[in-house]
């Protein structure tokens, strides 16, 4: 045989397949079909409800073990705690800074600032707030921070470290050149 022909006789055998295959994908579904009706009157439906959940069961407890001791209750505060003044809360604060208690220093500062916005110690408070959120590693919280002191601070001592640490810079209004 030439190879022609057993070319033509292979695709004639694929086509074959092909249509065979594709009339069975498509042909349509036989519907279902009822049952056929009988004379009997049919029984009405009876819902049984579903079984109510169990409740969860008890743990079980080693008896070998001794049980966990409760917490005493706690005491409710009587009284306030002193609130510092301003020479104490520096002090505390440039302690806490010193020994490295990030979180104290940030709270000293942040009451600081909130108790004496007016003091000749506030540009050293908000500076102290930034050096405490960035050595917590809190880096865009202190920058953000940073901005606003060197603003709001801009010329004093502390102001300049801020600049120095953290490249933050005071916004100066420029009037354009005439």
């Amino acid at each position: 045989m030439r190879a022609a022909s057993k070319i033509g006789i292979l695709v004639g055998a694929l086509v074959v397949v092909g249509v065979a295959v594709g009339v069975k994908m498509f042909a349509p579904l036989p519907k279902a079909t009822e049952p056929p009706p009988t004379d009997e009157p049919k029984k009405p439906e009876v819902l049984v409800p579903a079984p109510e959940p169990t409740p969860p069961r008890p743990p079980v407890v080693d008896a070998s073990v001794p049980p966990m001791p409760h917490p005493a209750p706690r005491k409710a505060a009587t009284a306030k705690p002193k609130l510092l003044d301003e020479s104490e809360l520096m002090e505390r604060l440039r302690k806490a800074q010193d020994t490295d208690d990030y979180v104290l220093s940030y709270d000293l500062a942040r009451d600081g600032l909130r108790r004496f916005p007016d003091s000749p110690d506030a540009p050293e408070m908000a500076a102290m707030v930034v050096k405490s959120l960035a050595r917590q590693g809190k880096v865009s919280e202190a920058r953000a921070e940073a901005e606003e002191m060197v603003n709001k601070y801009a010329g004093t001592r502390w102001a300049r470290e801020v600049e120095q640490h953290t490249g933050a810079h005071p916004r100066v209004n420029q009037v354009p050149p005439k």
